[in-house]
């Protein structure tokens, strides 16, 4: 679900923003697997202003209720606000400015609809109220970790239903007599859980694994289904060199893996063993499995370097199943990958002289 990588001390001390970084910011949905360093490098970065935003009805809000808010959930906005103080010059600077160039925003996304739907149907929340439940949701959400994809509502994203890899995984878990199961890696509050839970899936068959078990709680209260979502929810480290233990009861019993904005915020070393880690996870004589999702992909795959070096590895279609070459030697098993650039609508232009293109990718048994 979103989409910059939240490693927000990597971001540039300026608050423009090149292409490049706003693919990043696009590509980068929620999932904690980026807080495996020291949270507090995230508390005093500067976060991302999507250019020619528009924060409608601000004008009518009481300036001093909202700047409460915001000192409350954005260290970035205290520093602006004291900014202010110290600029005797244009002491009545508007809302906007105050945000731009912040993570936290308080107007709900023009693309929050789908999810607004699902609450109201999956949900049984009423309309009036949903956006009041989502900003409170959010604002718990923030306190975890005060990531971009939580500032700018990207966690609420319901984009990978366009995937036709959705429908194709919604289609196997709804045949007859189906034994299909299904996981969310990263899965934050669990929406790709719900939305398939909504589309008529047996929740019993849907897995989520993610760092933070206080993103599955706060999932709960999201979509207030505590008593009749039957999934099993797992908190791991995907990344464990010595293997999380607490995985180990997924092992062997995956159909499809979902997969969005995971891969691309590691090294190749470190997808490596998320991937191997996954092989783990698939019941080993299913020819049917599969991994699919979105990231942040390239034209030049290598390595983007961060301020301390290296800190993850993109990919273009031939890097991608080169990796999984790999994987699949260290494993012994095989694998065949696609990938296809993804055309959509976006808040910034798709400027096509940078390098990076959002991508979505599925990898098959071979």
């Amino acid at each position: 679900m979103n989409f910059l990588f939240p490693r927000l001390n990597d971001i540039t001390a300026s608050h423009a923003i090149t292409a490049d970084e706003a693919i990043f910011r696009e590509g980068t949905d929620a999932t904690t697997y980026s807080s495996r360093s020291d949270p507090s490098r995230h508390e005093n970065a500067p976060g991302a202003y999507r250019k020619g935003e528009t924060f409608v009805g601000f004008a009518n809000l009481n300036m001093q209720k909202l700047l409460v808010r915001l000192r409350r959930y954005s260290r970035c906005a205290q520093e602006a606000e004291e900014k202010d103080k110290n600029d005797k010059q244009q002491p009545n600077r508007t809302i906007d400015y105050i945000l731009k160039g912040r993570v936290y925003i308080e107007e709900l996304p023009p693309d929050i609809e789908p999810i607004r739907w699902l609450l109201e149907k999956y949900s049984g929340i009423r309309a009036k109220d949903i956006d009041d439940h989502i900003h409170q949701i959010r604002d718990r959400l923030w306190e975890i970790h005060p990531y971009v994809c939580v500032g700018h509502f990207r966690f609420l994203s319901l984009k990978f239903t366009s995937d036709l890899r959705y429908q194709v995984a919604l289609n196997r878990l709804l045949a007859p007599s189906s034994k299909t199961s299904f996981l969310d890696v990263g899965c934050c509050i669990g929406q790709v859980l719900r939305q398939l839970a909504y589309d008529g899936v047996d929740s019993s068959k849907l897995y989520g694994t993610d760092l933070e078990p206080r993103f599955f709680e706060t999932g709960f209260d999201l979509f207030r289904d505590r008593g009749k979502f039957k999934a099993t929810l797992v908190a791991g480290d995907m990344l464990s060199e010595e293997g999380d233990k607490k995985l180990d009861v997924l092992d062997g019993k995956m159909s499809i893996i979902h997969s969005t904005s995971f891969f691309h915020l590691f090294t190749w070393e470190e997808q490596i063993r998320a991937a191997r880690r996954m092989v783990r996870l698939f019941d080993p004589n299913d020819p049917d499995a599969m991994i699919f999702g979105r990231q942040v992909g390239t034209t030049t795959p290598g390595n983007r370097d961060g301020t301390s070096g290296p800190k993850r590895y993109l990919h273009n279609a031939e890097s991608w199943q080169e990796l999984w070459d790999e994987v699949g030697m260290l494993t012994g098993t095989s694998w065949r990958t696609e990938v296809n650039e993804i055309k959509e609508t976006s808040t910034y232009s798709n400027n096509m002289n940078t390098p990076l293109r959002r991508i979505q990718f599925c990898v098959f048994r071979a």
